[in-house]
């Protein structure tokens, strides 16, 4: 459609919401007594309620209108059919493919990239093996009974999220640990707990090139070096879309796993990044995994747009952030082992749709990405649920919540699923206290509710992939390139000329602000202290 046909739609919703101004969403149910029905999906595995939201019939219809406008489902069929809609780096993102395992061929270039996809995934599974059954052992002969991932961004949260979310799948015989920024404290206080012996490090960099993770793997070494006799090789893996750069670093060619160069890093827990994952799970968990997520791909590929998920909570995430003005949005998992599910959709979100310019490099004149935010849901009611229920600002909330039956500990699931939709009530109906102004509750306050069944490897790969296909949406919807990330580039590039400076190496041209180089000299003098 035309530019002028988007600002069309565009008015059309920002109407919708000047109508909806005053609108408070209990009259919304009184007014349909089906609207829960109506709006709550069951989409591989998950159980969805929207019916918690500021919007009619007439809202989400032109909220869906401004979707063909921006021409999402042209996007969507070009994301997954390999174009280079990643048009700033000029290439695709094909993360879908890698758990794609449909017959058809997928080209990029005029080359079919189903094989390499199909390589990787078997290299995954031998290594995961290997590692798991004790053929692929150490320098002294013993198997490894710790893992050490080496990653920092997206080679961390990913798998780090899948190990916690699956505890209950995964191997006791070994201990996967995580090691990510360059904070000197957990590499020391991992080191000084490890039997070098039984120790596997995995340097996952696509390439290679992130500074936190070289020192953190020159650190790694020289520890190892200092601590065996020989065979210091047959303690590390790299994991990388750069093998050339891996073996120029000492690595073996047995313990080089690649994956493509179209791997975006917060997309990458499908590919070889998810190793550390197919450690501690297995491969066969590490596969449904993919297949959970592979499902939520087909979902997103082929329901109509108002039943399908992910498009619809993309859309609100534009509703909330572009129209209502909303800033924040809090990811409230009240299941421990989800606890870093609110980061891992920081990084995916605010990384991809954090954007002030188009795809075009064009300025935006409305807001993108909000703030995502947000913990343990129990453990937030007694910390920040006081802001959402009280505070100035409305924050759309998203609970998550498994009704699993706990047999070990009775009355405790029970428990915790009465508070969990208690918290989405109270935001809804709010209170009223005409006598004690200061316990006045306003309510009227958006959430959505997910339940699930349980936790099973397909039902964590569906909600990932059902997070990655709303952030594309709102993406496509603000008109913004969700695959590239030049605002983190910036400081990187400021920081190595600071750590030179800091070792008191003069850099020629280096000019800082005033509060800057005043840091400098004061950190300067503090750090030869």
């Amino acid at each position: 459609m035309t530019p002028a046909q988007f600002s069309s739609a565009w008015q059309t919703v920002a109407a919708a919401r000047t109508r909806l101004a005053g609108c408070r969403m209990t009259d919304l149910f009184a007014a349909d007594p089906q609207r829960a029905a109506r709006l709550t999906l069951d989409v591989a595995g998950l159980h969805v309620d929207l019916s918690k939201h500021l919007l009619d019939d007439a809202a989400l219809a032109a909220l869906l209108a401004l979707a063909e406008a921006a021409e999402l489902p042209r996007w969507r069929t070009a994301l997954f059919a390999g174009e280079p809609i990643n048009n700033s780096e000029g290439r695709p993102a094909l993360h879908t493919a890698l758990r794609d395992a449909s017959p058809e061929p997928i080209l990029v270039n005029g080359q079919d990239i189903k094989p390499g996809v199909a390589a990787m995934r078997r290299q995954i599974a031998d290594l995961a093996d290997a590692v798991r059954s004790g053929r692929r052992v150490g320098a002294s002969g013993q198997r490894f009974t710790r893992v050490v991932n080496l990653g920092i961004g997206g080679s961390y949260w990913g798998p780090a999220l899948a190990l916690e979310a699956l505890h209950e799948l995964a191997t006791p015989d070994i201990r996967i640990d995580f090691v990510s920024n360059v904070d000197p404290a957990p590499l020391k206080r991992l080191l000084a707990q490890c039997e070098p012996e039984r120790t596997l490090f995995l340097v996952s960099s696509k390439s290679f090139g992130t500074t936190e993770t070289l020192y953190n793997y020159q650190a790694a070494r020289a520890f190892m070096t200092g601590q065996l006799a020989e065979g210091v090789d047959r303690h590390f893996v790299a994991v990388t879309a750069s093998p050339d750069k891996a073996r120029a670093l000492g690595f073996a060619h047995d313990a080089i796993v690649t994956f493509p160069e179209w791997v975006g890093g917060r997309y990458s827990l499908w590919s070889a990044i998810g190793l550390p994952a197919a450690i501690g799970l297995g491969a066969q968990c590490f596969a449904q995994l993919l297949e959970g997520a592979a499902a939520m791909d087909r979902h997103f590929l082929s329901a109509p747009p108002a039943h399908n998920l992910p498009l619809l909570l993309g859309l609100l995430d534009v509703w909330y952030a572009s129209f209502w003005g909303f800033g924040s949005r809090a990811l409230l998992p009240y299941d421990q082992g989800l606890r870093l599910l609110p980061t891992y959709v920081q990084q995916l979100a605010m990384e991809s749709d954090g954007k002030g310019v188009d795809r075009d490099g064009q300025p935006l004149d409305y807001p993108t990405c909000p703030v995502i935010w947000g913990g343990n849901g129990n453990d937030g009611e007694h910390t920040f649920y006081q802001l959402l229920h009280q505070g100035p600002a409305t924050i759309p909330a998203e609970f998550l919540v498994c009704t699993r039956p706990d047999v070990e500990l009775p009355g405790h699931r029970q428990r915790l699923v009465a508070q969990c939709l208690a918290q989405a009530e109270a935001l809804l109906t709010g209170f009223d206290a005409p006598d004690k102004p200061h316990a006045r509750c306003p309510g009227n306050r958006p959430s959505t509710m997910f339940l699930l069944p349980g936790m099973t490897p397909q039902l964590l790969g569906a909600l990932l992939a059902c997070h990655e296909h709303r952030t594309f949406t709102s993406g496509v919807l603000w008109r913004v390139n969700p695959f590239d990330q030049f605002g983190v580039e910036l400081g990187k590039r400021l920081a190595g000329t600071l750590e030179r400076e800091l070792g008191g190496q003069g850099v020629p041209g280096a000019a800082h602000d005033a509060s800057t180089a005043a840091l400098l000299d004061s950190a300067r003098g503090r750090l030869g202290d």
